[in-house]
């Protein structure tokens, strides 16, 4: 069986984050923009009826991941939709745990329901939670990559 490319990228994010040892900006920002353009291609798919969920023990923590990216932080945010809105903090060590967290669920869909399962869910919990992540990261990332370019 040919593996969809959202698998492919979930993987992917999935194997650097928990198993690069040194990880730069630009890697983890190209990661990021490969999980963005397959959720694009990601079939809508149906979830499977059972109330079998995950183990959580297969969960990554923030220490974890912190130690893993010991540069980065915190970073300035804004809700969009709110002009003029207040200022937020994000957490880029936050970010990366919940994408992380998400996808290792769509991966452990995909090998116990099937792509199916496995396709909803990734655009799912994109839509509900891991995509704004994955686009507050990705700006911090952008400004840190400008920032050491100049």
């Amino acid at each position: 069986m040919d593996m969809p490319l959202n698998i492919i990228a979930a993987q992917r994010f999935i194997d650097l984050v928990m198993n690069s040892e040194s990880v730069s900006a630009n890697l983890l920002a190209r990661r990021l923009d490969e999980l963005a353009l397959s959720y694009h291609d990601t079939p809508l798919g149906n979830p499977d009826e059972s109330d079998e969920q995950p183990p959580s023990e297969d969960r990554v923590g923030y220490a974890e991941v912190g130690q893993r990216f010991p540069t980065f932080g915190y970073y300035g945010s804004a809700d969009p939709n709110e002009v003029p809105g207040e200022a937020q903090v994000g957490d880029a060590i936050d970010d990366i745990m919940d994408i992380t967290n998400d996808l290792k669920e769509v991966l452990w869909r995909f090998y116990r329901f099937g792509p199916d399962d496995a396709n909803w869910h990734f655009r799912f919990l994109y839509q509900v939670h891991w995509g704004e992540h994955l686009r507050d990261l990705a700006r911090y990332l952008h400004s840190r990559l400008r920032t050491e370019q100049d």
